[in-house]
């Protein structure tokens, strides 16, 4: 398996020394992601690293499963009895994006999976975010993929189901597949806090373009997103050029799985062993 330390500027991210050389680092990603709930790393992968993870993933891209969908920013099915035709818990947009399960990435040969798999990145991410212990998701599709949008393909306006996402930004498209963000929209779930729906509703109008945050896609950035709690979408993709966004799955229990309908969708397949050829 190659070297995932090759494959990051250790210089400008101390990956391997979180608590030494790299804490000041962390502090101020922690910061900023504290103050607005996403932190950006660009240049996170070396400059030739990233050619070759690129050209990794295009090799991939034939087998990726394609999900074209229509849901609400809170990814569940709505109910008509409990919220009026235009509340935001009923409003539907499309969400069309290709993804290569975790399984599809060579045990023996794949940087990408290299990566994922490198303790030292776990506790560098541990520390960032201020979670400990943190563990590698254990599904064998879903631990990480690759997400894939062509033209015409995009991701409506919605709340994440998990309270972080790492991403790893590996090519924009031409034009489009602008990753958009309303941070911090919506207060802890697990407290009865206030939903905001009124500012949702403006969002998923088109009314409230001050409060959209355009985030710029550059090859080599990690970013950490707390994509429960804020409102985000990825526009329309334009060009023949693929967008590739690689996905990293940690959580904070051990042994996290994808639900059997969550893998149908994603993956179009429950288990490994399903692959053929």
């Amino acid at each position: 398996m190659p070297d995932p330390a090759a494959l990051v500027d250790l210089d400008r991210y101390p990956v391997r020394s979180p608590t030494g050389a790299g804490a000041s680092v962390i502090g101020h990603h922690a910061a900023e992601l504290q103050q607005h709930g996403v932190s950006i790393l660009p240049g996170f992968l070396r400059n030739d690293a990233v050619a070759d993870l690129v050209q990794e993933s295009e090799g991939l891209v034939a087998g990726a499963h394609r999900q074209d969908v229509q849901s609400t920013p809170y990814l569940e099915v709505p109910d008509p009895e409990a919220w009026p035709a235009n509340h935001p818990r009923r409003t539907l947009a499309r969400s069309s994006v290709h993804t290569v399960a975790y399984d599809r990435f060579s045990a023996a040969t794949s940087g990408l999976r290299a990566l994922f798999e490198w303790d030292s990145l776990v506790q560098f991410v541990s520390c960032l975010l201020g979670r400990a212990p943190l563990y590698r998701y254990a599904d064998p599709l879903g631990a990480m993929n690759l997400t894939v949008m062509h033209e015409d393909d995009t991701l409506g306006w919605h709340f994440d189901q998990t309270d972080f996402v790492v991403s790893l930004a590996l090519q924009p498209s031409d034009s489009g597949g602008e990753f958009q963000n309303v941070p911090r929209l919506r207060g802890d779930i697990n407290e009865e806090a206030d939903e905001h729906y009124d500012t949702v509703g403006r969002v998923l109008a088109g009314q409230a373009p001050e409060l959209i945050t355009t985030i710029p896609m550059t090859p080599g950035t990690l970013m950490v997103f707390e994509g429960r709690g804020s409102l985000h979408r990825v526009t329309p993709v334009q060009g023949a050029t693929a967008r590739l966004v690689v996905l990293f799955g940690y959580d904070t229990k051990e042994g996290t799985m994808s639900s059997d309908v969550l893998k149908e969708i994603r993956y179009g397949r429950r288990h490994p062993e399903a692959v053929s050829g």
